[in-house]
């Protein structure tokens, strides 16, 4: 079971619950929609995620059988045929979770499922694969943002959460292009490109809460507070990473590589703060929630390593 929980990555399992739970809130103008909608989307959205990184090890297990050969595939400790099923099995939940919601989000679920699979199987390159996995996250922000009113609201227009999944599809980015180095798929470690990867995303983060809201009357001026309370300084400390060491290693990759994994978790909470609307608590609930899965994440690291 713990072999089965690294292969799924299981401490990543809070960010991808938190993009759709964020998405929710800032589009529904800090209000949480009644009834199971939206558990409805964030199962789908956990199956697919995790579905996409046990079949992307088992893409990757003749690789890892060189380079990382205690991993649960190469190791042995789960057989290929086995990963194999499991990430088909959860890719196809997906769209079936969010047809419960309905056929639209149903639709948008297996579009994001069919990305993932697309990295996975033929993603590769300098710029197609961190490509892809940006894409494949900004759409599991969208998935929330887009979903997130009941029927008898209005409908959003389709530009307007372009800016929110823009900004998140730049860290994810800038994060993924990191993992390369991490990976050691460039040949030379750069130590002024990691830097530059770092800091760039620390400036996403910075964004945040500036992003104009969804609300016609803007966002309080103390809602945009509470989101930089969290944001900037979860920026700074990335950009304290960046300068940490004038050479870089693999060990300084790797250890800024979790740190800015783990701010996935923040870019959510202070999207959602973002959208408080006092005396609606929703918001602010929902980026607690968030920050508690952050917790829930670095303790699970430990088992089930992110990357």
């Amino acid at each position: 079971m713990r072999a089965i929980g690294r292969l799924l990555r299981l401490s990543l399992a809070p960010s991808a619950l938190a993009d759709v739970a964020a998405g929710i809130v800032f589009a529904n103008a800090g209000v949480w929609p009644a009834g199971g909608g939206p558990f409805w989307l964030m199962a789908s959205s956990a199956c697919v995620y995790h579905g996409a990184l046990a079949l992307n090890d088992w893409r990757d297990r003749e690789h890892d059988a060189r380079t990382r050969p205690s991993r649960p595939i190469p190791s042995g400790a789960v057989a290929p045929g086995f990963a194999l099923a499991l990430g088909v099995s959860l890719l196809l939940c997906g769209p079936l979770l969010a047809r419960q919601h309905s056929d639209a989000a149903a639709l948008w679920s297996l579009v994001l499922g069919l990305l993932a699979t697309f990295y996975d199987l033929a993603g590769r390159g300098a710029w197609l694969g961190p490509a892809l996995l940006a894409l494949c996250r900004s759409a599991n922000l969208g998935l929330g943002l887009y979903f997130a009113r009941p029927e008898s609201a209005a409908p959003i227009e389709p530009a307007a959460a372009l800016i929110p999944m823009a900004l998140y599809a730049m860290y994810v980015l800038r994060v993924s292009q990191l993992g390369r180095l991490e990976d050691g798929e460039e040949r030379v470690l750069n130590s002024q490109r990691a830097r530059g990867l770092v800091m760039s995303a620390a400036l996403m983060l910075v964004f945040v809460p500036l992003l104009p809201p969804f609300s016609a009357q803007g966002a309080p001026w103390v809602a945009r507070g509470v989101s930089m309370a969290l944001a900037w300084p979860a920026a700074f400390s990335l950009a304290r990473c960046a300068f940490a060491s004038r050479t870089w290693s693999r060990a300084d990759v790797e250890r800024a590589m979790g740190l800015a994994l783990r701010r996935l978790l923040i870019f959510a909470a202070a999207l959602a703060a973002l959208a408080w609307r006092a005396p609606q608590l929703d918001a602010l609930l929902v980026a607690a929630a968030i920050l508690f899965g952050y917790a829930i994440s670095a303790q699970l690291r430990r088992v089930f390593p992110p990357s």
